[in-house]
């Protein structure tokens, strides 16, 4: 049997939750100096049991027969297609058309995060399931969209490993995996319209009732079971690594559709857990340059207990400053099996770490090389698992509409929004002929279409499981929720993205306007001037403490591919 091992397994496996929690992470910190600068004698990569849901979640991952074009064409659940979809033919790149793996067969939630399927081919190579384009191509074309409005976020080290507030999906529409999985597979992505709903939660529940385990997927995956069986947990076949534990189990023959679709988005959501960077026992990053620069200066590599976020950025801030002799890392400390570039950490990597940390101070002058990234994408995950308006939306839209135009889009408030959604919001089963027109790539020929991210999802009753994170995150302390519970503070903010290994997530920004990663600075630093002058609608505050120029473009790009590793998803 083909086993798949998560990238980053907690020693034991026991709960992710367990082991995030604030106890046991200061019962380790007291017996290992949690959170100390000093290096560790050894550094070692967690091995542990994986979760038996992981494994029948990636074969549920895989699989291809829940979308809305088997539906139609299949001539029964375990026959393969006649007819493959033709989205899934070929996959779009930005240097072309690469053969699709899953030619003949129906889209599935890997069609568009890839992983090692286009290993050692040119101007391709792995990626951290992510897609290769600008925005995901769809199914079917729906009212007005040939492809999602954004393209697929990686998703590895997605999921908090610290217990915080989850925001899941560019704009914060899901507050769990499970939410995630469901709204997925029963979306858009996979063909489904909103009307559709309860046609995908039931053919989906009859894949699973129906599956025989005669497909190479099952094989590979979990000897050659079905769903049923391995859902059930009973049969003496099932071998201990995908043995569910009996809290997990149902029996698909007496249970309800959607509880059958809530046991495949539990297994599929721990295997989005367990995507992680490689971590040691103590939840310490070691993979890239970056983390070994860490270790061989004895510069802290993670928070200590009760330090906030800021707190921890001047920390490392402080003690990067007082290196006196560095020690580079270099190809004799690493190689990298499966990207062109050096492995190493040295000058100009550290020149990029400064600035990359460095906060800008007011009355100090223009380019004081101060990128306050850190404020956002904070170490050592390189990102603060929220939300921000970068000004990606305004950008996109006075790019095809004039300088200045995104400032003039009328955006309804609260009671005008709520008065007609079906004008302003997102389509769903409850409003399935609304105009999305904030929800939408925006175009030269439609002025009323922009993405303005968050803004959609946010007091959008037809989302109700994301409203106290969001609640809390929009109207958090400091923030000025009194009118309209801060609707407005929501326009053109999405989450932020993960800075890990970002050589396999290209291209950039939700929208992937962004081919590279030097276009990535230049973009901040017109955006945060933009911000300054008062011309960036709903300006992030982070702005206010950058102060870059495009003298500081190389070294930022340099520290950013230090943060490269071989992630592999084995």
């Amino acid at each position: 049997m083909k086993r798949r091992l998560s990238r980053s397994s907690p020693s034991s496996r026991l709960s992710i939750a367990m082991l995030c929690s604030g106890v046991l992470l200061c019962i380790v910190g007291a017996v290992t100096g949690c959170g100390s600068s000093a290096a560790p004698a050894v550094s070692t990569e967690n091995e542990g049991v994986t979760p038996a849901a992981d494994p029948i979640g990636e074969r549920l991952f895989l699989d291809t027969r829940f979308a809305k074009f088997f539906f139609l064409n299949m001539t029964a659940v375990n026959s393969p297609l006649q007819t493959g979809d033709p989205v899934v033919a070929t996959v779009p790149t930005a240097n072309g058309p690469l053969p699709g793996p899953f030619a003949g067969q129906s889209i599935n939630c890997r069609s568009c995060h890839f992983v090692t399927e286009f290993q050692g081919v040119p101007n391709a190579g792995n990626r951290t399931y992510a897609d290769f384009t600008t925005r995901s191509l769809l199914p079917v074309a729906q009212n007005g969209f040939s492809t999602t409005p954004r393209n697929a976020m990686q998703m590895v080290s997605t999921f908090r490993q610290d217990g915080g507030t989850q925001f899941l999906h560019f704009d914060g529409e899901f507050a769990s995996g499970e939410d995630l999985v469901i709204g997925t597979l029963t979306g858009r992505n996979f063909g489904w319209t909103p009307a559709d709903y309860q046609t995908a939660i039931h053919h989906i529940a009859n894949v699973i009732r129906q599956d025989d385990g005669s497909s190479q997927l099952a094989a590979d995956r979990s000897n050659g079971l079905s769903y049923g069986i391995l859902f059930k947990g009973t049969d003496p076949r099932i071998t201990s690594d995908i043995l569910l534990p009996p809290s997990q189990r149902i029996d698909v023959s007496t249970a309800t559709d959607m509880q059958i679709v809530q046991e495949v988005a539990l297994c599929i959501a721990q295997y989005f857990i367990d995507l992680q960077f490689k971590q040691d026992n103590f939840l310490r990053y070691i993979a890239s340059p970056y983390d070994i620069f860490l270790n061989k200066n004895h510069l802290p590599r993670q928070r200590l207990a009760g330090e906030t976020p800021a707190a921890y950025n001047l920390r490392l801030y402080k003690d990067v400053l007082a290196l006196s002799n560095p020690k580079w890392v270099t190809p004799t400390d690493g190689t990298f099996a499966y990207h062109d570039q050096p492995f190493q950490f040295g000058a100009t990597e550290l020149a990029g770490l400064k600035i990359f940390l460095k906060v800008a101070t007011a009355g100090s002058g223009n380019n004081q090389h101060a990128g306050n990234c850190a404020a956002c994408h904070t170490p050592p995950d390189f990102t603060d698992f929220a939300l921000h308006n970068t000004g990606v939306a305004q950008d996109e839209y006075d790019n095809l509409h004039g300088q200045g135009a995104f400032a003039y889009l009328h955006v309804p408030d609260l009671t005008e929004r709520m008065s007609n959604p079906d004008a302003w919001l997102p389509q769903t089963p409850q409003h399935p002929n609304a105009t999305e027109n904030f929800r939408h790539p925006s175009d030269a020929a439609h002025p009323e279409w922009a993405d303005l991210g968050a803004w959609n999802i946010y007091l959008n009753p037809d989302y109700s499981n994301p409203q106290g994170n969001l609640k809390s995150y929009f109207c958090a302390a400091g923030k000025d929720c009194s009118v309209d519970q801060g609707l407005a503070s929501a326009i053109g903010v999405f989450k932020t993205p993960i800075l890990r290994d970002l050589v396999d997530s290209a291209p950039y920004l939700h929208n992937g306007s962004r081919p590279g990663l030097q276009d990535v600075v230049a973009f901040y630093i017109k955006s945060s001037a933009l911000a300054k002058a008062g011309q960036l609608r709903n300006a992030p505050p982070e702005f206010q403490n950058m102060s870059i120029s495009d003298d500081d473009i190389n070294a930022l790009t340099a520290f950013l591919l230090s943060l490269t590793e071989d992630y592999d998803d084995a």
